[in-house]
């Protein structure tokens, strides 16, 4: 598949499925670059006492008024 085809099959998709597609791409890139080693790994993350999972959060802002 060409980059033209995946752009026009990409633009084609559900705003869901784009946000999907996009974070997809945005790990790829930070991979390539280092990037998501820095962002994963590391003393100097904060403490996760307070964090909510992914589905949480969703759940939250669909909630929210």
């Amino acid at each position: 598949m060409s980059l033209a085809e995946l752009k026009e099959e990409s633009a084609a998709l559900q705003p869901e499925e784009q946000r999907e597609l996009a974070a997809f791409l945005a790990v790829i890139r930070m991979k390539q670059s280092g990037e998501w080693d820095e962002a994963t790994t590391g003393s100097d993350l904060p403490e996760r006492e307070g964090w909510v999972s992914l589905d949480e959060a969703k759940r939250q802002l669909r909630t929210q008024p």
